[in-house]
């Protein structure tokens, strides 16, 4: 570009005032204008074409030197040959593990990362706590339940209890009553018809206060029975009551456990922490391969160097190659093509420089005034005249 502006800042005045007076020009002036407009581009040719000929001279000498080198890396020493091929496998399968965990999802979030992280000294510990108040807590439910239904069972034997003795008690007034009227009975017939019922009246009775008897003593073991009930009651609810202040306890602490691991459950916690474990592992083994792999690259550098090779590096960007010898004809074909292309480029170019060469001599030759302006713009650009 900078190019462009030299030179038609020499001809500018002239096209200016060409374009401005052509109708007061006669044919020679107009003449004179257009060689040295025709000697401007000629002149870009040589310059754009002698610059564009060191770069692709620059190129082709690039890309002869990795012929070079190719034919070094097979010239090398069988020895330094298998180790370069040994190195360059062992890098292969190091860049392909390190694919493999980049494109692996994430065992565990960002957030849980750092909380694992932060708390690594104290989860083992935790996930211990936790088991321990976990299963206490089962243990507290079961006896709770078991309290509950043993609260049950008592208050449905009292219950069962309060039914008896009522049924004693109305039993007992029955027999009291059929005892009286068959005495009653008895009177009556002995008063009004003289009859002898003494013997009968007496066994009713006995038999009357036999029953009575027993069913007395049956009202009162009912009776004792209630009490003992009605202790165990009492005892199941002062069990209850200290069950249900550890089962109080026991959720405190669980509580606090699962806000300070951010869980909900020891399961959680236990998954969380071994996703944490794998990995770290795998980072740990991320960094190992990092380290590896630079060994093996230093070790390919440090052979290539010893076989005499121009350009190293780039050979850690065709590591294939260094194994698989399909692959290195690949890297040969796409450099004799590129070096032809070159070729043919360099022919093209030199060519345009020629003509441009043959037509510039041949304006100087007619113009001879315009010698001092065409060698200050070769002359400029360090292009020999």
């Amino acid at each position: 570009m900078g190019f462009w502006k030299r030179v038609g800042s020499l001809f500018k005045r002239s096209k200016r005032e060409s374009n401005k007076e052509l109708e007061s020009m006669d044919y020679g002036e107009q003449q004179s204008l257009a060689e040295e407009s025709e000697l401007s581009h000629h002149l870009t040719q040589i310059v754009d074409s002698t610059y564009e000929m060191e770069d692709l001279k620059r190129e082709y000498e690039l890309v002869t030197s990795y012929f070079s080198d190719i034919q070094k890396i097979e010239q090398m020493e069988p020895g330094y040959l298998r180790k370069l091929e040994d190195d360059a496998r062992k890098i292969l399968m190091l860049e392909e593990n390190r694919k493999q965990y980049q494109h692996t999802p994430k065992r565990i979030s960002p957030e849980r990362y750092k909380l694992m992280m932060r708390l690594e000294s104290e989860v083992p510990q935790g996930i211990q706590r936790l088991r321990e108040l976990e299963d206490m807590r089962g243990k507290i439910k079961r006896d709770l339940e078991y309290l509950e239904g043993e609260k049950g069972a008592i208050k449905y034997e009292e219950e069962e209890l309060q039914t008896r003795q009522a049924t004693m008690r109305n039993v007992a007034i029955v027999v009291g009553l059929l005892a009286l009227l068959s005495v009653l009975i008895f009177l009556f017939l002995n008063v009004q018809y003289e009859v002898d019922l003494t013997a009968a009246g007496a066994g009713i009775a006995i038999v009357a206060v036999i029953v009575e008897f027993f069913l007395f003593l049956g009202y009162n073991r009912a009776n004792y029975d209630r009490k003992v009930c009605f202790q165990k009651h009492n005892r199941a609810i002062q069990l209850q009551n200290k069950v249900k202040i550890k089962w109080l306890n026991n959720t405190n602490n669980l509580d606090f456990l699962y806000a300070k691991y951010e869980v909900n459950s020891r399961k959680e916690l236990e998954y969380d922490w071994e996703q944490y474990r794998l990995t770290v592992e795998e980072e740990e083994q991320y960094q190992k391969n990092t380290g590896d792999l630079r060994v093996y690259q230093e070790e390919i550098v440090m052979n290539l160097k010893r076989a005499g090779l121009r350009d190293v590096e780039i050979w850690l960007q065709q590591i294939v190659a260094l194994v698989d010898k399909r692959e290195m004809v690949e890297v040969k074909h796409s450099l004799n093509v590129r070096r032809q292309k070159l070729r043919d480029r360099m022919k093209v170019n030199e060519e345009t420089r020629q003509n441009s060469l043959v037509c510039v001599k041949g304006i100087l030759t007619e113009h001879p005034e315009l010698k001092e302006q065409a060698k200050e713009v070769l002359t400029s650009y360090h292009i020999a005249v």
